[in-house]
């Protein structure tokens, strides 16, 4: 059996496989093979696959749907044309990734040499920027589609291949890159090529076992060192869910998992004694408790405006670190507070409008006259014929920065294309820039995310505002995506026949 052969072999040696079995010697050059060592050095070079043909064909073959109609076609042949469906949605994906790693290796998207300092501001990063209003994505999916589509074309080319000729999915692509996209690149290229033949007869699940398996023969790195950098991906996200919920998802070291659900057990069986204290021991289920308990640790830090103990702070662990409380402030100088965004009328009760929830959306009227009446809550009101922003209250803290708090409050997010960093979270920038003689006032100050603030003065973009609260972006290849004032609160339209505002 042979993974990988000379290049100047005249061909594979007989009674060898493509993919079976393989067992690495100590020199990764070289692979054991039916008792014998055949000695690697490139991969068996790949067929080019025209993405635009093989799309074509198989459009060819779904016609008769277009001809007859779906119920026409027999039994028998439908999943044959589901499966030509995914074939064609394969090929596309393989023709987007070649497209979107172009774009990406284009001198108009490069950014400055001043940029060089900037992780986050790159050529993807720009390309991202380029494409990200054309396809209505978010900033960070459109940078996932181009980051992806770069480690495709340039370090996978047989599975790129593979994709172009429709013999593997997308979420299968993605397996390959997750698993081998950290590996050194003569393993990544050597596992690549021998679970390739096979990967369009597994399953995702099939496909990683493969993977894993030929990782921990040809590629026994020691276990710190691969969690050392799996560490480097740790992170916390949070996201809408649907009916006024949402999502956490974390990725940590295993040892501070566990403590949080220690943490998360020890709570939850107080809460069900306290629960049974009350009177109702099935108040709340397991679940239910919690979850919170794990609200209860943010309400009370952010309550207490700061994490860990009071005193001195002193606190030893035998894992981790945890020396010292953690004092909470927010951006731009202001105390950390979270924003609930209501309408007058429904704040006083004339209406049942749903308020808005900073970071995550539409929350019920209750809920939003709740929040607002909450000290750690900061609430904005709305003017209910604009939506636009009028007042905010003033009830965590007394603010002494207003312009800060107006563009924060006005502005929402960062005004990147697509992005939706909470402006709280942002940087102010001037659009014109203050050493050039802008002026620091509402109409020439606009939140930024880090990155998005570092490709405007590093990038290939003109960034400049035509009209008060609109700010509009101008790419190398001329397009121009503009971001318009948002409107937080709900708009009333006025009754028929009158040009006045209701109130």
């Amino acid at each position: 059996m042979v993974i990988m052969i000379d290049a100047d072999a005249a061909a594979v040696p007989a009674g060898l496989s493509w993919f079976d079995e393989c067992e690495p010697a100590s020199d990764v050059s070289c692979w054991l093979a039916d008792g014998e060592f055949v000695p690697v050095t490139e991969v068996v070079p790949t067929t080019r696959t025209s993405a635009v043909a093989a799309i074509r064909a198989e459009l060819s073959a779904l016609a008769v749907v277009d001809d007859h109609g779906a119920a026409a076609v027999a039994a028998g042949e439908l999943s044959d044309l589901i499966v030509s469906c995914q074939r064609v949605m394969s090929q596309a994906r393989a023709l987007q990734a070649t497209l979107a790693e172009e774009l990406a290796s284009r001198s108009e998207l490069a950014p400055a040499s001043s940029a060089a300092e900037f992780r986050s501001v790159s050529a993807e990063s720009c390309a991202a920027l380029e494409v990200t209003a054309p396809l209505a994505l978010t900033s960070g999916q459109a940078e996932y589609l181009v980051n992806e589509s770069v480690r495709l074309v340039r370090d996978f080319p047989a599975t790129l291949a593979a994709l172009a000729r429709g013999d593997l999915d997308e979420r299968r692509v993605r397996v390959i890159l997750a698993e081998l996209g950290r590996q050194d690149r003569e393993v990544a290229a050597a596992v690549e090529a021998a679970v390739i033949g096979r990967a369009s007869e597994q399953n995702t699940t099939q496909l990683r076992r493969s993977v894993k398996r030929l990782l921990h023969r040809l590629a026994p790195e020691q276990a710190e060192e691969r969690r050392a950098r799996a560490a480097a991906d740790r992170h916390v996200r949070v996201w809408p869910a649907e009916d006024g919920m949402a999502w956490i998802e974390a990725l940590m070291r295993a040892e501070d998992a566990a403590a949080i659900e220690a943490v998360l057990d020890s709570g939850e069986k107080a809460l069900k004694r306290r629960d049974a204290d009350t009177g109702d021991a099935r108040a709340r289920t397991r679940d239910q408790r919690r979850a919170d308990v794990l609200a209860k640790l943010a309400w009370a830090a952010l309550t207490e405006g700061r994490i860990g103990p009071t005193g001195d702070g002193s606190v030893q662990s035998p894992v981790r670190d945890v020396a010292g409380a953690l004092s909470l402030s927010g951006a731009h100088g202001r105390p950390v507070a979270v924003q609930v965004t209501v309408s007058l009328t429904t704040l006083a009760g004339l209406d049942e409008e749903p308020g808005d929830l900073d970071g995550y959306g539409h929350v019920p009227a209750r809920v939003a006259r709740e929040l607002a009446a909450a000290g750690i809550w900061t609430w904005v009101g709305c003017d209910p014929v604009t939506g636009a922003v009028v007042d905010h209250g003033r009830t965590r803290y007394t603010p002494t920065r207003d312009l800060v708090d107006h563009v924060l409050l006005r502005d929402r997010t960062c005004r990147a294309p697509g992005c939706a960093v909470p402006a709280v979270r942002c940087d102010l920038d001037h659009v014109h820039a203050y050493g050039a003689g802008g002026l620091t006032c509402p109409a020439n100050l606009t939140p930024l995310c880090r990155k998005h603030h570092l490709i405007k003065h590093h990038g290939p973009f003109a960034v400049d505002r035509p009209e008060p609260g609109t700010l509009r972006w101008t790419s190398p290849t001329g397009r121009t995506t503009s971001r318009g004032p948002d409107r937080p609160g709900p708009v009333h339209d006025p009754p028929p026949g009158t040009d006045d505002p209701p109130f």
